[in-house]
């Protein structure tokens, strides 16, 4: 059975080991932030996800 919690966690997950590897090899300290800050959007945007899965399951309910 498909799992979208599960797909959408790791498409985040996915996305932030991508930007670490990015800002790894960036060739410049400036592209090194602006893969740092992607990074930390990315994990923000995992968090929020996380968060709001208890309210879901309460409106399915």
């Amino acid at each position: 059975m498909f799992d979208l919690e599960t797909f959408v966690v790791r498409g985040h997950r996915k996305m932030i080991d991508h930007y670490r590897w990015l800002r790894d090899t960036a060739r410049s300290e400036e592209e090194r932030e602006r893969f740092q800050r992607r990074m930390m959007k990315e994990y923000e945007a995992l968090r929020r996800y996380t968060e709001q899965q208890p309210r879901r399951a309460q409106w399915a309910a």
